[in-house]
């Protein structure tokens, strides 16, 4: 290792550590309630004033000394000097920092008991016809990890070995109750045109073996007859017609160019997932409106690869972070959003690629992404900047409803 590379990867291991550190105890759950809730009587469906130092809307400028103001679940108002409804429970946080749930734009979460197994269908290469939904374990402990650092909404997707595998579902975290919140059940189709969809003992076992698959599936899907029912072509006709999106996952140059290019063939409606290298075809990307989730910056090691999220979104490409989680060590979102914030991505872009970017890219920003009347309260609460590493997770609001509060020492 290189004198560079080492001080690199011990400033890593210090942002982890920081992170660590922050995190603290924790209570959670339905049948923890945090001692806000038990003080007040707050009930599902009730009404909750939050009033902050600081409220991050992000489709506005940040707010200070402002109330949040919910209502049955949903944000009734936003901003400085309004009005306190009659009966309503008030959450004084006068030193405290508020932002929009985090969105994990794509991560295997809570994937029955061996994650490494559920996410992968080794035996077909072909499975659109699966939905990833149905391995869900929202009792899992990492998912309970994720709702501690802030994540309220996910983005759950099959793995990586299947140039063709299921259906992707986005589900809001449960916090503890036995059943999560369906977003979207069917939320589009994972493809993957990396090298690890090729295997020794099943085709394809070359890159242009697996793009002659991908491009005969599509074909046949095209050319489907709904009076013989097939329950793949089915699928796979809805994405060729558009009424489905893809998430392709690629990450190498190469790849990425092979994905563009199969967008273009069949016009699809498609998001880029992983893009590691995607900077240096910043400009087709932009050119075809083509967003971006963006793979964990903790797992980069070289100061070439920590700026390139700030080069694609500086050539007008929509960006949104993902975790991979459980599959990297750290469940924690933020962290990737502020490392690339320190390596030239604007702090702005930075706390949307967390939120309302993830929620456009995935279809849902009429719900979730920011902070604004009509919709869903889903919060987070801090101890200061959400881009500072010192700055904790003291709160996790879903639905109106405290799931998580970090025990105070």
């Amino acid at each position: 290792m290189s004198g560079s590379d080492a001080v690199t990867s011990t400033r890593f291991l210090l942002t982890i550590l920081s992170l660590s550190l922050c995190a603290g105890p924790a209570t959670a759950g339905a049948d923890q309630q945090p001692s806000f809730a038990r003080q007040s009587g707050l009930r599902e469906g009730g009404s909750l004033v939050i009033k902050a130092g600081v409220i991050w809307p992000i489709t506005g400028s940040p707010i200070t000394n402002g109330l949040v103001i919910i209502e049955n679940g949903k944000i009734t108002a936003v901003g400085a000097n309004l009005p306190v409804p009659e009966g309503a429970r008030i959450l004084e946080m006068p030193d405290k920092h508020i932002m929009p749930g985090l969105i994990d734009g794509h991560c295997h979460l809570g994937l029955s008991l061996d994650v490494f197994a559920e996410i992968e269908e080794t035996v077909s290469a072909v499975t659109p016809d699966m939905q990833i939904l149905d391995a869900f374990n929202p009792l899992a402990g990492d998912v309970t990890k994720a709702l501690r650092s802030g994540v309220t909404t996910v983005l759950l997707a099959p793995g990586y070995k299947n140039p063709i595998a299921g259906q992707m579902a986005i589900v809001k975290l449960p916090g503890g109750k036995k059943d999560a919140g369906i977003v979207q059940r069917s939320a589009g189709v994972k493809f993957s045109l990396g090298n690890e969809a090729l295997m020794s003992d099943r085709r394809p076992t070359s890159r242009p073996g697996l793009m002659a698959q991908v491009r005969e599936e599509l074909n046949k899907a095209g050319q489907y007859q709904e009076s013989k029912f097939d329950a793949r072509a089915e699928i796979l006709r809805r994405v060729v017609q558009g009424q489905l999106p893809v998430h392709i996952y690629c990450n190498a140059v190469d790849e990425i160019l092979a994905a563009i290019k199969l967008i273009d063939e069949y016009k699809l409606k498609a998001v880029i997932v992983g893009a590691r290298e995607a900077d240096e075809l910043a400009e087709m990307l932009a050119e075809r409106n083509i967003a971006l989730i963006y793979m964990p910056t903790i797992l980069a090691s070289k100061d070439k690869d920590l700026k390139r999220v700030g080069k694609i979104a500086a050539a007008g490409v929509k960006v949104a972070f993902a975790s991979y989680a459980p599959r990297t060590n750290l469940s924690d979102l933020r962290t990737s959003a502020i490392i690339a914030a320190k390596y030239g991505l604007t702090p702005e872009l930075a706390l949307k690629g967390l939120t309302i970017n993830a929620a456009e890219i995935l279809g849902v920003a009429q719900r979730l992404g920011s902070i604004e009347p009509g919709k869903d309260a889903d919060l987070v609460i801090l101890s200061g900047d959400p881009l500072e590493l010192t700055s904790g997770v003291e709160m996790v609001i879903i639905d109106g409803n405290i799931v998580y509060q970090r025990e105070q020492k």
